[in-house]
Parts: C-alpha cells; structure tokens; sequence
C-alpha cells in the first residue's frame, strides 16, 4: 500500500483534486468527464513534466454532464 502512495505521489507531478474538462461521452447509458488532473502550466511549456498528461474520468448525472463544457474547472467530490 505504501508503495503505490510512494509511486503516485513521489513523482514529482502535482495532481489535484480539480482540473479542466479535457473531453466528454457517454457509454452504456452513463454519462462521463475526461479530467486533465495535471498541473499544468498556462503557456503550454511543460519541459519540466516528466510524464505528461494525468487524465481521470468523472462518471457524473446528466445534469451536471449537460451543464459542463470542455475547457471548464471540474472538482472531485472527497
């Protein structure tokens, strides 16, 4: 267990509880949120990122998949 934290956060990656909706579906009647959970870095420069995009999908209800569009903020509930 401690090594899987160790890994996921040892990276040297920040990793937040939000990020901006990179894409949406829906698949087997249920509605989903593609999150960028990167932190990334306004102009585009990530030459200091060792490993890329951190993407995560949010299973969400219609409503709040209607409402959101890609490109806005997005929070996990904790």
């Amino acid at each position: 267990m401690l090594l899987v934290i160790a890994f996921t956060f040892g990276c040297g990656v920040d990793v937040n509880d939000c990020g901006e909706i990179d894409a949406k579906y829906i698949k087997d009647g249920e509605y989903f949120l593609v999150i960028n959970l990167s932190n990334q870095r306004p102009n585009g420069d990530n030459n200091d990122d060792p490993g890329g995009e951190i993407l995560a999908d949010a299973k969400v209800s219609k409503s709040v998949y209607d409402l959101k569009n890609i490109g806005d903020e997005f929070c996990f509930e904790n």
